[in-house]
């Protein structure tokens, strides 16, 4: 976390202007349980009615584009699917107002129930006001071949309250991870800014969750990317936040679409979660 020179000068500094609070399980497994609750809706009733009562009302997915979850969804029918999916790693920040939550989905075809399902992950950020619900603020995922941490046991993290400085931004920290991915390759940036647990999530391949894992994914030399960001948050505790937007592989048109959630680690902004969508050829 923060070095211990600089520590008490930004706790004071975060409890002048924020409110922090002391790192709390619950807030993680409260989060958990707001999952497991948006999964059990839409085995309950339809995919399209659960996301519409639980995405927050700014909250997006991609469609395309990142759009507008509840305008996308509200004139459209249910499709004919069973979407069921369970949480395995929930994350929330000091100060309880924003959290990660990832685990694998299962998509059954209703109208064909012999098909084979699809398999894949997903990945929400959540945010809650004071006293609020959770709600899904951003949702991005992948599908891959195979069934994955099914059996996972629920992992949930509590971020550790060591706030950044005023200027020591996500904003700059994507700017950091993007000079150095572009000077010296994505291995290497994401050697120097993913945290020791980063999950780094592509379509197709199955999700990588470790920074070792992650780093010896033979795909990650192939890459080569340029971001646009689109939208960035930071909890009030200013130790965890995230990024959305675009992703570039040369051409103007984007490639895909990512997501990027930053915690605080070792005294920096480390990349807990990387996930991107390819765009539809």
């Amino acid at each position: 976390m923060r070095a211990a020179a600089l520590a008490a000068a930004l706790a004071a500094a975060a409890c002048a202007t924020t409110e922090v609070r002391a790192p709390a399980m619950d807030d993680a497994r409260t989060l958990a349980a707001a999952e497991t609750a948006f999964a059990a809706h839409s085995m309950r009733e339809d995919m399209r009615a659960a996301f519409i009562a639980h995405f927050a009302t700014d909250g997006v997915l991609v469609r395309g584009a990142w759009v507008n979850a509840r305008e996308w969804l509200t004139p459209r029918p249910a499709p004919p699917i069973v979407l069921d999916w369970r949480p395995v790693h929930t994350e929330v920040a000091a100060s309880g107002d924003l959290g990660l939550s990832t685990g694998p989905w299962k998509l059954t075809d209703r109208s064909n129930p012999a098909a084979q399902p699809a398999f894949g992950q997903f990945v929400s950020v959540w945010k809650r006001d004071a006293g609020g619900p959770w709600r899904v603020l951003v949702d991005l995922g992948i599908g891959h071949p195979q069934p994955t941490f099914w059996d996972r046991p629920l992992e949930t993290i509590a971020v550790a309250a060591s706030p950044a400085s005023p200027d020591d931004t996500i904003e700059a920290a994507e700017r950091r991870f993007a000079d150095r991915a572009k000077a010296a390759g994505l291995r290497d940036a994401y050697a120097a800014h993913g945290s020791s647990g980063l999950r780094l999530y592509r379509d197709g391949a199955p999700p990588m969750a470790g920074k070792q894992a992650a780093l010896a994914w033979p795909g990650l030399a192939a890459e080569q990317r340029t971001w646009s960001v689109e939208k960035s948050e930071t909890a009030r505790s200013r130790d965890f936040g995230y990024t959305r937007g675009a992703y570039f592989t040369g051409a103007d048109k984007p490639a895909g679409w990512f997501l990027r959630v930053w915690h605080r680690e070792g005294g920096a902004w480390r990349i807990a979660m990387d996930v991107s969508n390819a765009a539809p050829r």
